[in-house]
């Protein structure tokens, strides 16, 4: 077995701190959300993936498809989702996320931004420039990571 740096530790502690304030500062605008989990989360996916329809949206949140239709129909009637048709196929509807829901989802997101702009202000350069350098370095690994998962999923896709 090898030996663990332990400075890898000591950095997972820290992050945890650090998403865990960020976390404890936010839940008060998450907790006035007007929308049920399941609402939130099929927002979020139609955000990420425009242009995705009921199935699909289904499949992402592991849901049946009639599970997806009703939280499409409520989203709707809410203003944070639109239809429209598939120029492709014509009984297919694809989903996009309004103007009302990207607000409602730039709103949340903006109070952790915030929160994260007045702590990084208060580095010094030298600490700002560290910390910079440091997570150039693991959004490299990231990247690479989602690169070569987006490979794999495509070879295995190839080979169906």
């Amino acid at each position: 077995m090898t030996t663990r740096d332990p400075r890898i530790e000591t950095i997972t502690d820290d992050l945890r701190t650090v998403y865990g304030r960020v976390q404890q500062l936010i839940v008060p605008a998450w907790l006035k959300l007007d929308l049920t989990m399941a609402q939130f989360k099929a927002l979020v996916a139609v955000e990420r993936s425009s242009g995705v329809g009921v199935c699909g949206l289904g499949r992402q949140l592991s849901i049946g498809e009639s599970a997806a239709s009703l939280l499409v129909d409520q989203l709707v009637r809410r203003g944070y989702v639109g239809r429209k048709p598939d120029p492709a196929a014509r009984r297919r509807v694809l989903l996009g996320a309004t103007s009302r829901g990207e607000k409602r989802l730039r709103e949340l997101r903006q109070g952790s931004a915030e929160i994260m702009n007045e702590w990084l202000a208060e580095l010094d350069q030298d600490e700002l420039e560290a910390l910079a350098h440091g997570l150039r370095a693991l959004a490299g690994v990231v990247s690479a990571e989602k690169t070569r998962a987006a490979d794999h999923a495509t070879s295995e896709n190839a080979g169906t």
